[in-house]
């Protein structure tokens, strides 16, 4: 889905950071590429909440960082499989073929990409006491789920996106 479609919903983008030099880090610690489609989104729109519901990370936040979202539901699913392995079945990154945590909503239910069999192909899939995955692109998902054409309840109400925090300067 071509990113400006988002325009009509949100807004203007606030952030437009550099897709290219963000994602280094956190693509190096995922050992491949992420989908771009959800590269742009976030390093256009930044670290913010969706529809009040729905915090979206980025990597360069201070309080909204990425990396700190992969190592917190990698060490509780991580338990909870051991807990419930039927309950929690998915593997989560850092895990081979994991599951990358990259929202989580405001009642503790997480939003995943999930590798597809092919490398390159992404689908998402949502945690909310059962798993449901959905069978495209993360920008095609979150304009589903903003248009309420979703069966599931990820993000309901009218569109709308908060900036919840500044992006951390890039360092010399």
């Amino acid at each position: 889905m071509e990113l400006s479609r988002f325009g009509e919903l949100f807004g203007a983008p606030l952030v437009n950071g550099d897709v290219e030099r963000e994602w280094r880090e956190p693509e190096a610690a995922y050992g491949a590429g992420l989908p771009d489609d959800y590269k742009r989104f976030v390093s256009a729109y930044g670290p913010g909440r969706v529809n009040d519901q729905l915090d979206l990370f980025h990597p360069r936040a201070a309080g909204l960082r990425l990396s700190s979202l992969w190592e917190q539901t990698s060490t509780a699913y991580g338990e909870l499989s051991r807990q419930d392995p039927e309950m929690y079945p998915c593997p989560v990154h850092p895990a081979e073929n994991g599951f990358v945590p990259i929202a989580r909503s405001i009642s503790g239910n997480t939003v995943f990409l999930v590798p597809g069999p092919v490398a390159g192909e992404w689908a998402v899939a949502v945690e909310m006491g059962e798993w449901a995955v959905f069978e495209m692109s993360f920008t095609d998902f979150l304009w589903a789920a903003l248009k309420g054409e979703l069966h599931a309840p990820v993000i309901e109400g009218p569109a709308r996106f908060e900036p919840l925090e500044q992006v951390e300067p890039w360092s010399p």
